[in-house]
């Protein structure tokens, strides 16, 4: 696989890897897949050296029945030279068989293995990993990427190898021949294998920008289409259509460069096997008419050309193959190669019976080099319902992104029942706890299956029972299909009343010991809201809830409030207790009653 890796990657430390080290880090990526199919492979690398054979026999046999029947007038020889080239061409299209079934059953479960393991993989990765990074270059090389790779592992494995013992075997049988002829057939080979290694380095750069540019082209459609309400709100159609229409021609540039390195590289080969003809022609006439050679040597000499070059014109076409394949596997190995940084634990505790409490110990937490949260301590009691109150950027959903482990903290800990929440594994932990947050995502799916979404196996009386617990059911009785009724893409279907309303219900079926509502009611309508203040008994029942919120009336729940300023724990107490003592909830408290 020389070349799969061929760009340049670039580690934090700006570094060139080297290509020999990208070669080595490829070729153990797709053995590690090859392996668990280890007696298939066997048996097609088998039924590919037996289909060799049986393909090289045919010149050789042609040689013998020249010089050693046809001109001596054996005919019976003939006859059998006849049955033996029949039984080499059906042993050829046996073996064929086999070796193509096998190689492509080989490719195309590999490809898919692969495919399950990136989409695993991404899953699991953190949040840091997603803003980073558009939504539409992800999707690409889950899709596109993982495509690429399919021709190379089905068929362009097969074939490299296929040609490489044909080119050998009829290299060595040229020898077995005649040494000199040989060696005459042989000289236009090192021009071929220089053009080859010139126009590879340049069509695996080529096809490199193709996906970076095919990729760049999928995440604007993605955005676009994601966000086309607003798009034809703000009357973007043309502004967009033009952007579009720039990447579209970046990413036909990008392919026009690939295709023109492409188109090099096959009439060169064409030349290459004319020039070789020509000379054994030449130089294998003069040796038949000085008797140096036999008419039968030169005859299945000039098959075998035909035959050698026929594999380097294959390779070629391969080669075309392996690069564009060699660019995707390269981002696929990019991101499979992609640690994140919340480990499970190497020695996990996850008792069966959780009571709820929750220990912030001097926790400090910063995206990149800013601080966000400095030194925060904070107890939350079992069963507790405590709400946190802060300005835009206090740090509120900071503290929900750490407590759910969406980022480890850089100091401190934070403890569930006296556990470091590290020591949890990360399954577990998920059981523990639940969000509700402002910004709802539903699935284009039914809304029965919305709520089932964080608990699956639970059947729909479950389902009915807490979206009537959350007063959602009424108006799920209401709409067309009842609980079947699809919602559309993020929920495009429903109101962000119902939304959110479904939001709770999913959050309930769950479960959680602990429930966290990030400003879970800062966008629905007074008359949702007034549903869901009916309801809260029944939510916040048997469970710690911390309420992250900026409306105050969802906080009379609450039985302990603290107040966030810069990253800092500045208050607590009850409503009653901060509005006369701390001056910062008290004019968060006014600017909103006002």
């Amino acid at each position: 696989m020389r070349g799969g890796f061929g760009r340049r990657i670039r580690s934090d430390s700006e570094e060139d890897f080297s290509l020999k080290q990208l070669d080595k880090r490829a070729l153990k990526f797709m053995f590690k897949y090859l392996k668990r199919y280890k007696l298939k492979l066997f048996i097609a690398i088998l039924s590919m050296a037996m289909m060799t054979l049986a393909s090289l026999a045919g010149p050789f046999l042609i040689k013998i029945a020249i010089d050693e029947y046809i001109m001596t007038g054996n005919l019976q020889g003939l006859t059998l030279i006849f049955f033996m080239m029949v039984g080499a061409y059906g042993a050829y299209w046996f073996f064929s068989y086999f070796q193509t079934y096998l190689s492509n059953w080989i490719g195309h479960t590999v490809v898919g293995d692969i495919r399950e393991d990136l989409y695993d993989h991404l899953q699991g990765l953190p949040i840091e990993f997603y803003n980073e990074r558009e939504t539409g270059d992800v999707m690409a090389r889950v899709t596109h990427d993982v495509n690429a790779l399919s021709d190379l592992v089905s068929t362009g494995f097969v074939h490299l190898l296929s040609d490489f013992f044909i080119m050998v075997g009829i290299v060595v049988i040229m020898l077995l021949l005649n040494v000199r002829l040989a060696l005459v057939s042989f000289i236009t080979i090192p021009f071929i294998f220089f053009v080859v290694y010139y126009l590879g380095k340049k069509m695996r750069m080529a096809y490199r920008d193709v996906r970076e540019r095919l990729a760049e082209l999928n995440a604007d459609v993605e955005q676009n289409l994601s966000g086309i309400r607003l798009v034809q709100a703000l009357n973007r159609e043309n502004i967009n259509t033009g952007k579009f229409s720039k990447l579209s021609w970046k990413n036909l540039k990008a392919n026009l460069k690939a295709a023109t390195y492409f188109s090099l590289l096959f009439p060169i080969m064409t030349l290459s096997k004319v020039f070789g003809e020509a000379l054994v022609l030449g130089y294998g006439g003069w040796g038949v008419v000085h008797g140096t050679v036999t008419l039968g040597v030169l005859i299945a000499f000039m098959d075998y050309v035909r035959r050698f070059f026929g594999p380097l014109a294959d390779m070629s076409q391969v080669y075309n193959t392996y690069q564009s394949a060699g660019a995707s596997l390269d981002r696929i190995y990019e991101y499979i190669s992609e640690e994140s940084p919340i480990k499970e634990p190497e020695d996990p505790e996850a008792p069966e019976k959780i009571e709820g409490e929750i220990e912030v110990d001097n926790v400090s937490f910063g995206y990149e080099k800013e601080k966000v949260i400095e030194e925060l301590n904070l107890k939350i009691e079992a069963g507790e319902t405590f709400a946190l109150v802060g300005q835009t950027g206090a740090g509120k959903t900071t503290v929900v992104n750490v407590l759910t482990r969406l980022y480890d903290v850089d100091e401190g800990s934070i403890k569930i029942d006296g556990i470091d929440l590290r020591k949890y594994p990360k399954n577990r932990l998920r059981d523990i706890i639940s969000v509700v947050t402002q910004d709802i995502f539903l699935f284009d799916t039914s809304i029965r299956e919305n709520i089932r979404f964080g608990r699956p196996e639970a059947d729909d009386e479950e389902v009915v029972k807490v979206a009537k617990d959350v007063k959602a059911h009424d108006f799920i009785e209401d709409l067309p299909q009842g609980y079947e009724t699809r919602v559309g893409e993020k929920g495009v279907k429903l109101s962000g009343g119902q939304k959110q309303l479904v939001s709770f219900a999913r959050a309930m079926l769950a479960d959680p010991k602990i429930l966290i509502l990030d400003e879970a009611t800062s966008s629905v309508d007074a008359y949702t809201e007034m549903l869901i203040q009916d309801a809260m008994e029944k939510l916040l029942e048997d469970r710690t809830v911390l309420m992250i919120a900026h409306r105050f009336a969802t906080l009379d729940k609450a039985d302990r409030i603290g107040v966030l300023k810069d990253g800092e724990l500045i208050d607590l107490g009850t409503h009653e207790d901060l509005i006369e003592r701390n001056d910062t909830y008290r004019r968060l408290y006014e600017k909103q009653s006002g």
